[in-house]
């Protein structure tokens, strides 16, 4: 993904990081340092063909939902806007996050701080309540930045597919549709995961 073609008004830094989907570089838009994700074209087409969403249009309207809802703002980078298409690679831009991957914070300081692992049982519930699931809320995948002195984690990967709206066999179809498995279910077991990680890095 060395040779991009993205619409003008959009200047290109660093690469920050790369995902299964995407890849993430550091940019300047509208004179803001934004966050400039990249997709994948094996993914566009996957998104378009499976699940019949514009990639980037799908992460914006997640990050904007969460965003928008009063107790998740805090943890969430702020959406931008959706850029390419066509002749021009497809792209969604968001608030630019200036801290430390969750991973790193952890290993550093040998386990997570209390604010941390707070705030993601704050995220669950105020995600559960607004009627948010499945947010890939994997510690691998989660930033933090430091505000009034203590560290929060900051959502920023929008662009995963709840399972509940496309099950991937009959018995997880089931299993929604009849309640035994909670549309929450994954963002749970990834909060217990960030416990699990401070822990080990004891």
């Amino acid at each position: 993904m060395t040779d991009l073609s993205l619409p003008p008004g959009i200047t290109l830094g660093e690469r920050a990081g790369e995902g299964r989907r995407s890849v993430v570089y550091r940019g300047q838009f509208q004179d803001k340092t934004v966050a400039v994700k990249v997709y994948r074209p094996e993914f566009v087409k996957k998104y378009l063909s499976r699940y019949g969403v514009n990639i980037a249009a799908f992460e914006m309207e997640r990050n904007r939902a969460v965003f928008e809802t009063s107790g998740l703002r805090p943890y969430a980078a702020a959406p931008v806007t959706v850029v390419g298409g066509g002749q021009h690679a497809l792209a969604f831009v968001q608030e630019f996050i200036e801290g430390l991957s969750l991973v790193e914070l952890g290993r550093r300081d040998g386990g997570l701080p209390d604010s941390v692992l707070m705030a993601g049982a704050d995220i669950l519930r105020q995600a559960e309540r607004a009627g948010l699931y499945d947010l890939d809320l994997y510690y691998r995948n989660i930033l933090v930045r430091e505000r009034d002195g203590q560290w929060l984690p900051v959502l920023h990967d929008f662009n995963l597919m709840p399972q509940y709206r496309f099950p991937p066999n009959p018995f997880l179809w089931f299993a929604y549709r009849t309640g035994l498995r909670h549309k929450s279910h994954r963002d749970r077991r990834c909060i217990a995961q960030w416990h699990a990680f401070s822990r080990e890095c004891r």
